[in-house]
């Protein structure tokens, strides 16, 4: 029998009880003798900066079950659900021993497979469906969503939903490069990922919300004695960005600078929203009010905040465009324990891309334009902590 060796996506932003469940189903859905963990780099999907640094969240996700977690690149971990997927599942593949890629699910009975095969055959009347509601102005997620429910009623609430879009993400990257994959749902536990009640389960969203009103009660009841030891000696030591009162100062100076002529060079940014977006710096009080602002059924917040965090670190369009065509070139390790470090050694062997520890282990090219962006992610993400640039954001990997 093949060993197995389960592959999940993950932000651990922060990690809870839920993320521990996830591991330990992933492992014995799977029977895997191993998990690996593709987490993101200093900012998330959502288009905001990680809440902790990549160090802490990997020491999190070792504890939690993880045998070794490596990082998804700051071009691809800050985008829409299609690169953030593609890129994650393109690094799980790249491995060269991962055969399972678990994750979770609001529907785990969706027919994620069909929605994932339409979306990506595109059959002419899904495109005629698509392109008619994209002219009345809806959004391209919005738009995709009434155009597949009307090939396969009920598609469109599936991916309504945020953990069932990204699944159709994942089947989708596996079924376009035919990888070798086989792809696991579990059932998502708990709350939705937008319910902010609390409790011993909890969504991220009402974590966040825990950490931000400072509700240590709420935190240490809905994450493991472990990661809650690691997030209070993170709040502790001022290394947590529980508020985005400095977020908005620096995004507010940002875009008065640059102008909407410089920002409309930048990635994702068209129909001219980047002069919107210097409007609402003019006006806007907090980083809520100047999203909410600029939100609507064309652009929804998600694409809002990734267009803003894209000017932050300066990743432009043709950059974009040229990183998502290369794909994930390499991938940081950032932390194993012994069972991980043994998958290390058999991926030197077996990966189709470099998996490095140092600098100077990654290729010339394209890839150095990856490095570049993960240093001033990382230089940023520490100048936005209440005391900033305390220590070196890339320290080597975490070896347990």
């Amino acid at each position: 029998m093949t060993r197995r060796v389960a592959g999940i996506v993950a932000e651990y932003n922060p990690f809870h009880s839920g993320h521990a469940y996830h591991l330990a189903e992933a492992r014995r859905v799977t029977d895997a003798a191993a998990v690996v963990v593709v987490l993101s780099s200093h900012f998330v999907q959502r288009g905001e900066p990680a809440c902790l640094d990549p160090q802490t969240r990997t020491a999190m996700a070792l504890e939690g079950g993880a045998d070794l977690v490596v990082e998804l690149p700051v071009p691809f971990c800050c985008h829409n659900a299609g690169v953030f997927a593609g890129a994650a599942i393109d690094i799980l593949a790249a491995t060269g021993v991962v055969t399972d890629v678990v994750f979770g699910m609001e529907d785990r009975e969706a027919p994620i497979e069909t929605i994932a095969s339409i979306l990506l055959d595109e059959p002419a009347p899904f495109k005629e469906a698509l392109a008619r509601n994209l002219r009345t102005g809806l959004s391209f997620v919005e738009s995709r969503s009434r155009a597949i429910d009307a090939l396969l009623p009920g598609a469109g609430g599936v991916l309504s939903r945020p953990n069932n879009s990204l699944a159709v993400a994942y089947v989708r990257q596996i079924f376009k490069a035919r990888y070798p994959l086989e792809a696991r749902p579990i059932c998502r536990l708990g709350p939705g990922y937008h319910d902010r009640t609390r409790g011993r389960i909890m969504s991220a969203t009402a974590l966040r919300e825990a950490l931000k009103e400072g509700d240590r009660s709420a935190l240490n009841e809905a994450m493991p004695e472990y990661a809650f030891g690691r997030i209070s000696a993170s709040l502790a030591s001022d290394r947590c960005l529980a508020d985005d009162e400095t977020l908005w100062r620096t995004m507010r100076i940002l875009f008065l600078r640059e102008g909407s002529t410089r920002l409309a060079s930048m990635a994702e940014m068209s129909e001219g929203i980047e002069r919107a977006f210097v409007r609402e710096a003019r006006s806007g009080r907090t980083w809520r009010q100047f999203v909410d602002s600029l939100t609507s059924k064309r652009y929804p917040r998600g694409r809002i905040q990734r267009q803003a965090i894209h000017c932050l670190l300066g990743l432009d369009q043709e950059t974009n465009r040229a990183l998502q065509r290369s794909g994930p070139l390499f991938s940081r390790v950032l932390g194993a324990n012994g069972t991980g470090r043994d998958l290390l050694r058999e991926m030197g062997d077996r990966a189709t891309i470099p998996f490095v520890s140092r600098g100077s282990e990654i290729p010339e090219g394209a890839a150095q334009t990856i490095e570049r962006l993960r240093h001033v992610a990382g230089e940023i993400w520490e100048g936005l902590l209440p005391v900033a640039a305390q220590r070196d954001p890339f320290e080597p990997p975490l070896m347990i």
